[in-house]
């Protein structure tokens, strides 16, 4: 009984402080009724009145209380007894954390803009930004979305996201009927349920409740995809339909497909690609035919990414939808540089992504010519892969962070709380931009935050022998069940 209550207590704790962090939003809803005209970012109380000092700080103690809150609830394994209570707790915080405006981002008000321009307008986002339009028809233009998309950041950029991305920005504007209140809550709706289908392929994965738990309950994940509302949710949704349908049913096709899927909603999917190849064929001892696997299957993948290009295809500057991004700078060191020193922030950059494709490149020949394939050891090569293309980013964003959560299950103890503890610093840094405003000038404290915090953070775990989700070949056990034993033992 003594036990029961304490259960209680932990989970009604981290709903109170989950409540805590929507009460500026429902308080900016009574008085204005309507998300329309929304543009008080990086403010907590969403309120320009009030001392944003103060506003930062109370949302940072909140912050840190809930992850601490969080780090307990994985500590503690009969917190939830089945699959079905730890989902219904996982809908009931994830519906508290979806009422909040995404004050630190308007990316979603983006997505709807170029959504409703394309389904309302009949433009191709690819050739025509929202602000040309709105400025050539805005006599004729009564759009509460496209205006709010208008004034957003990115507004003079074409669509900087695959065209599966495209293709859901569409239907949900064509849905709300100009209405950005509606438009705002279906996309909330869509997130919701793609961060609920998210837990359940983790656990039909990894027969693991404690996954369930580190994903759908996480911090980071809850306020980047239910509150910001960014679409990474559905690429991590493709790239785990891609590894259940690599691992349970087998089928390389079908694998191949969603993860061409998730290209098309961000390009960070191609990296995977290779190594689900080659662990599917991982018997094939002759190397010719090994990387002949590779040609075939990339190829197939290229024809499944170009199928769903040509919804929007007029000639081949649709392609450098990838690289509108490569030119920007934010919230890393090189945008830090690029205020002092243009041609140094230039030289870094190229040196990173240098060192970025060498090690991908390298790590790719070496898994094709390695006999004995594990397929947690090619996706801790992966991840290293992963994290050096983020570190590259000239342009970069915390929730850039959330792509580590989809192969999260297949890293050692200490990685994987080091994924979590950098997460949830990311978003503490973050905070920086609260106590003035979101400039390039605020990069610095930024950066010192994040790597200060997260070399601390590092450190501190790598130091401690014991970890919360089991050490040595304990660890072993909690992965053991991810695939069946096939002409050799997947772990060691």
């Amino acid at each position: 009984m003594e036990k029961e209550r304490k259960n209680k207590i932990i989970k009604i704790s981290f709903i109170i402080l989950n409540i805590l962090l929507i009460i500026p939003t429902i308080i900016y809803y009574i008085k204005n009724k309507t998300v329309y005209g929304f543009n008080t970012y990086y403010n907590f109380f969403i309120n320009p009145e009030f001392n944003k000092i103060i506003s930062t700080i109370i949302y940072i103690v909140i912050l840190i209380a809930i992850f601490i809150l969080y780090l307990i609830i994985l500590k503690k394994k009969d917190l939830f007894k089945n699959l079905k209570q730890i989902i219904l707790f996982t809908i009931i915080v994830s519906i508290i954390i979806g009422i909040i405006l995404p004050f630190t981002s308007s990316d979603v008000f983006y997505y709807m803009g170029v959504g409703e321009l394309d389904g309302v307008y009949k433009q191709n986002p690819y050739y025509v930004t929202m602000r040309e339009y709105y400025e050539a028809n805005k006599e004729n233009i009564d759009d509460e979305i496209l205006i709010q998309g208008v004034n957003t950041f990115w507004s003079w950029t074409t669509v900087v996201y695959g065209p599966i991305a495209q293709l859901i920005f569409k239907i949900c504007a064509v849905l709300s009927f100009k209405n950005v209140t509606l438009c705002l809550a279906i996309y909330k709706l869509v997130n919701l349920i793609v961060h609920i289908v998210n837990c359940y392929l983790i656990y039909k994965i990894t027969g693991k409740k404690l996954f369930v738990a580190l994903y759908g309950l996480n911090p980071f994940i809850l306020l980047e995809a239910m509150a910001n509302v960014h679409n990474d949710v559905i690429v991590i949704f493709f790239i785990l339909l891609a590894l259940y349908f690599l691992f349970k049913k087998k089928n390389l096709i079908l694998c191949i497909l969603f993860l061409s899927f998730a290209t098309g909603m961000k390009y960070i999917a191609l990296l995977i690609l290779p190594f689900v190849i080659l662990y599917h064929y991982r018997n094939e001892q002759n190397i010719g035919k090994r990387f002949l696997k590779c040609i075939i299957f990339g190829l197939l993948y290229l024809a499944f990414v170009g199928l769903a290009y040509l919804l929007y295809f007029r000639d081949f500057d649709i392609l450098f939808a990838v690289l509108v991004q490569t030119d920007k700078y934010s919230k890393s060191i090189c945008s830090v540089l690029m205020q002092h020193n243009e041609t140094i922030a230039k030289i870094i950059k190229n040196i990173v992504m240098a060192i970025f494709v060498f090690t991908y490149i390298t790590i790719c020949i070496k898994t094709l010519f390695t006999k004995d394939i594990k397929f947690r050891k090619i996706i801790k090569d992966y991840n290293i892969g992963l994290i050096l293309f983020l570190l590259a980013l000239t342009n970069s964003q915390q929730w850039y962070l959330t792509w580590l959560f989809a192969t999260i299950m297949w890293q050692k103890s200490k990685m994987i709380k080091d994924i979590l503890g950098v997460s949830f610093i990311s978003e503490l840094a973050n905070s920086v931009y609260m106590f003035d405003c979101e400039a390039p000038v605020y990069d610095l404290p930024y950066v010192i935050v994040l790597f200060g915090l997260s070399a601390i953070w590092i450190w501190f775990n790598h130091k401690k022998s014991n970890s919360f989700i089991g050490k040595g070949n304990k660890n072993k056990k909690i992965f053991s069940k991810l695939c069946k034993k096939e002409n050799q033992q997947v772990y060691r």
